[in-house]
């Protein structure tokens, strides 16, 4: 048998407990920049569609006038 006590296992435990208490963290906040950079593409297209419609607008002004 090894030299393997309790209290290195216990040590190693905590130390993975911690890790992965890290990972969630890092993988909770990535979940929210995911959703902040959706919102921010969402503008970004809202603003595209704004700017074809006054595009059109200027179009048709130069068709009437």
């Amino acid at each position: 048998m090894s030299n393997i006590d309790k209290s290195v296992l216990e040590e190693k435990k905590q130390s993975l407990q911690t890790d992965i208490e890290k990972l969630e963290q890092t993988i909770t906040q990535l979940a929210e920049q995911q959703k902040q950079i959706q919102a921010n593409l969402y503008a970004l297209h809202g603003a595209l569609q704004q700017c074809d419609q006054f595009l059109e607008m200027l179009d048709e002004e130069k068709e009437d006038g």
